[in-house]
This record gives structure tokens, C-alpha cells and sequence, in this order.
């Protein structure tokens, strides 16, 4: 059952991540303005600053490339702790199960940029393959960390 489970969920992340790259340039554009722009309001208010919504609009601009990276390092690192996860159904060693978490994510990552040369706008890049690589990479190694902590303290 858990098998089952954890390949729906894993199967329907990377159908959620092809339906982002599927945008055309123009609606992932306006996405990401639109994430960039709600995180400066939010920080805006946060801080008690009183913003005008020209600065607000100014700081989302320059915002925008890392909010748009992150959300990619984001969601794959998410894709990696989902392949770790139901990689741990099968009788796997934990460093291989790691290894090939992130091995499938890299390629699902490289595969996702191949479909992005036949959108419109969109191109795909080895940079955002790596960018990917390593969200994946950080998703492994928090799985890791948390059997390390969880081991550690079932000791005591």
C-alpha cells in the first residue's frame, strides 16, 4: 500500500511540474511577477515599511530571478524527497537509495528542459538542469539529516 501511495504522489508531483513548464514564457513570466510582487507586499508589511506600489513593483523586478530559481531548486527538491521516500519500499541501501533519488531527479530535471525547447518562449538550459541537480541534491541530504536525527535520538 505504502508502494502505491508514495508512486501516486511521486507521479503527480512531476505531472504538476510538467504542467509549470508547459507555460508559455509569457504566463510563467507573469507568475513569477506576481509570486515576486506578493513576497515584497508581505515583506512590506512585515517590516512596517510604507512602500509605494511603484517601489513595490521595483523591488519584484529584482526579485524576480531568484524567486524564479528557488521555486525551481524548490520543487525539485521536493521531486528528490518524494523519489528518496518511495525508493525506501524497495530493499535498497540508504547511500543508494540517495544516489538514485537523485540520479532520476537530475534526469526528470534534464527531461524537463528538453520539453521546455517545444514551448513557446521557453528554452531549455544546462544551467537550470544544474539549478535543478542541486535542489534535488538539498532534498536528499534533508532526508538524510532526518534519519540522522531520528536514529540519534531513538539511541537515547
Amino acid at each position: 500500500m505504502r508502494k502505491r501511495m508514495t508512486g501516486v504522489v511521486l507521479i503527480v508531483w512531476m505531472v504538476v511540474i510538467f504542467a509549470f513548464s508547459a507555460q508559455p514564457a509569457v504566463q510563467s513570466a507573469q507568475t513569477s511577477r506576481s509570486t515576486a510582487y506578493q513576497i515584497a507586499e508581505w515583506q512590506n508589511n512585515l517590516l512596517g515599511r510604507d512602500k509605494t506600489k511603484q517601489e513595490l513593483l521595483g523591488q519584484a523586478e529584482s526579485m524576480q530571478l531568484v524567486v524564479r530559481k528557488g521555486a525551481h531548486m524548490g520543487e525539485f527538491a521536493f521531486l528528490a524527497i518524494l523519489f528518496f521516500l518511495h525508493l525506501s519500499c524497495y530493499p535498497i541501501s540508504r547511500e543508494h537509495r540517495a544516489l538514485l533519488a537523485w540520479g532520476l531527479t537530475t534526469a526528470y530535471a534534464a527531461s524537463d528542459e528538453i520539453h521546455q525547447l517545444f514551448v513557446p518562449g521557453r528554452s531549455g538550459r544546462f544551467t537550470d538542469v544544474c539549478i535543478d541537480s542541486l535542489g534535488g541534491m538539498a532534498g536528499i541530504v534533508f532526508c538524510l539529516c532526518i534519519l540522522w536525527f531520528c536514529r540519534k535520538h531513538e539511541k537515547v
